[in-house]
């Protein structure tokens, strides 16, 4: 028979990020950047029963990633997978659950039925981006980095689904209100990828096997999202890729339910 795998975002912006990926095995919770109340609701309104979780997983410990990791795993007693250096500053803030798993940016296990591979992003802190590999499905994620290496381009091409900050539109960001140290700091090496800085990108990731492609992260101070939209739509009419299914990410909601299906049979 034919297998899916399921991915919802349960919202992906400057004020909450969270990812539900379930397969036949389990699911994981990617990110817990809003309230234990807010994660359970807004699971409920994506259909997506948290009872089925095997363990979160965390990119960093910025609190737009963070805020509920010790509250949502110590209430339904899973383990939070982070690395040292992130455990650490939870830890130091009083925020770390007590089922803890650490790994070293890089480092690949099995986690809810999926092959996990962590790989570094450059941003603030000891960020890291997942690729989740189950038969012939992959999954990337990579939601605060400044810049692309070939590394990570590595992990990001021709994935079945990719998941892609686009933070901020250039000319909205330099006309906005925030300090100047702010705008240097989201432009730089370790800030934020831009609306064009990913389209970019797109070009030399998508591939014969992408069919999904949700952009994360958007700031909704310094983006719009139906300019994004119209970029992205126009982007992939230029690398003729109309066939990638793609949507901007809110940060208010949860998107739907995406489903992706394995090319292969199973017995």
């Amino acid at each position: 028979m034919e297998e899916a795998v399921f991915l919802s975002s349960l919202g992906s912006g400057s004020s909450g990020n969270a990812f539900f990926l379930e397969c036949e095995a389990g699911a994981i919770l990617v990110d817990q950047g809003f309230s234990r109340k807010e994660l359970l609701n807004r699971m409920t309104q994506a259909q997506c029963d948290p009872r089925r979780i095997c363990g979160a997983l965390l990119t960093h410990e910025h609190s737009d990633h963070s805020a509920g990791a010790r509250v949502f795993c110590d209430t339904l007693d899973i383990p939070l997978y982070a690395t040292p250096e992130t455990a650490a500053k939870l830890a130091g803030n009083k925020q770390l659950p007590k089922k803890v798993r650490t790994f070293e940016p890089g480092a690949r296990f099995e986690l809810a039925g999926f092959e996990v591979n962590s790989f570094a992003l450059s941003h603030d802190v000891d960020t890291v981006g997942f690729k989740f590999i189950r038969n012939d499905i992959q999954i990337a994620m990579a939601t605060d980095l400044g810049c692309v290496s070939e590394n990570v381009k590595r992990f990001l091409r021709n994935c079945t689904a990719l998941v892609i900050e686009s933070n901020y539109d250039r000319e909205m960001l330099m006309n906005s209100s925030r300090r100047l140290e702010l705008k240097r700091r989201i432009f730089g090496f370790r800030g934020h990828l831009g609306n064009h800085d990913t389209a970019e990108l797109l070009g030399e990731v998508l591939g014969e096997n992408s069919e999904l492609l949700l952009l994360a992260h958007v700031s909704r101070e310094c983006n719009d999202y139906d300019l994004l939209e119209k970029l992205c739509e126009t982007r992939l009419q230029e690398l003729a890729r109309q066939d990638c299914r793609f949507e901007v990410l809110r940060q208010d909601h949860p998107s739907g339910k995406f489903e992706i299906r394995s090319k292969k049979f199973l017995a």
